[in-house]
């Protein structure tokens, strides 16, 4: 009962249950083969050869997190994995702040490399566990979602109760997560890691860098399933799907009008708020938006965009080429109602 074997006894008890390859790489064997031929003895021992194989050698990750310090992984991961939110929709529209800006790397843990994870506790091998078995057993009491972890359905029920707890303390905005948060804080330090090699610009936002990229190949993977259009923004194809819809989940608080887009609500508060923020330096006139401003300029700059496809003459404003093109279609839209009137008594 020395301490000399207690400690031997402690020794053996621990190798049995990790082996030493767990935590060294295994070289190959000595050959049983190799020996050294017979012949007299020699003071310098004899170098005996090795055999050179590359074995890989997998260590074992041991974490001592708790479920919810482990599950900060996950939640961080499905947040920023989620559905394709572009800013395009998010600064019209209140109802987003999230935004898709996490791409793996060779440093990020993946479902491929967690399996052989361990653990100190029982309980948090068995909440790893949920992420190859898919079961879960948190569920929404007011949607029937489930999760797989509870911090993850805490995290969701802040969608129903509207809950911000994540605070910016530059601006004061608010987050329901604090992956969120996080890329929030870029836009106020400047950050742009995100860069696209063929033309250089830089984002804040992988989504933003995936929008961009769009712009070179020309990709729009965001169809219309009942048009078949498409849009190289989801954002874009959310708003578009109104049309079919008819959806107007803006709604104006003064007069009740509905619209569906929020940019187009905030337009139509300006005419009941008098405010008109587009001025034109050249001559000082102000207008409720931006368009109106742009068609303004015209009448300074002498810009005529609009062209007429028969004749090539070119014109200001597009109702003025619509006029125009009935010259050469001869047709006539606007008809007397009184000499119709005046012709049917005649018959």
């Amino acid at each position: 009962n020395s301490p000399g074997s207690a400690l031997e006894l402690v020794k053996c008890v621990f190798l049995s249950r990790y082996p030493i390859s767990y935590f060294f790489p295994v070289s190959a064997p000595i050959s049983d083969a190799t020996s050294v031929a017979p012949g007299p003895p020699s003071k310098e021992p004899k170098q005996i050869q090795i055999k050179q194989e590359s074995i890989q050698a997998f260590p074992v990750i041991v974490s001592v997190r708790s479920e919810k310090e482990e599950s900060v992984l996950h939640e961080t991961v499905k947040e920023e994995n989620g559905e394709d939110r572009d800013e395009a929709e998010t600064e019209n529209s209140s109802d987003t702040d999230d935004s898709a800006d996490w791409t793996p790397s060779a440093e990020s843990p993946t479902p491929q490399t967690l399996h052989n994870q361990s653990f100190l506790r029982n309980d948090h091998l068995k909440s790893h566990m949920r992420t190859h078995t898919g079961e879960k057993p948190f569920r929404c009491s007011v949607c029937a979602k489930s999760f797989s972890l509870n911090c993850e359905l805490e995290s969701h029920m802040r969608t129903h109760t509207g809950e911000k707890p994540f605070r910016c303390l530059d601006c004061a905005k608010e987050f329901t997560l604090r992956g969120n948060l996080q890329r929030h804080m870029r836009f106020h330090r400047g950050e742009r890691p995100y860069r696209y090699s063929v033309c250089e610009m830089s984002f804040s936002l992988n989504s933003d860098l995936k929008r961009h990229m769009r712009t070179h190949t020309g990709e729009k993977p965001f169809t219309c399933s009942l048009c078949g259009k498409s849009y190289s923004e989801n954002g874009i194809l959310t708003k578009h799907m109104r049309i079919h819809t008819g959806e107007k989940p803006f709604r104006c608080s003064d007069c009740g009008k509905s619209f569906s887009l929020n940019c187009e609500l905030k337009s139509h508060m300006r005419t009941h708020t008098g405010e008109k923020p587009f001025t034109y330096s050249v001559c000082g006139n102000t207008f409720l938006e931006n368009g109106s401003l742009k068609v303004h300029m015209r009448t300074h700059t002498g810009e005529k965009p609009f062209r007429c496809s028969v004749c090539e003459k070119s014109f200001s404003f597009n109702y003025k080429l619509k006029s125009h093109m009935m010259t050469h279609t001869g047709e006539k839209p606007f008809r007397c109602s009184e000499a119709s009137a005046e012709t049917g008594a005649l018959d």
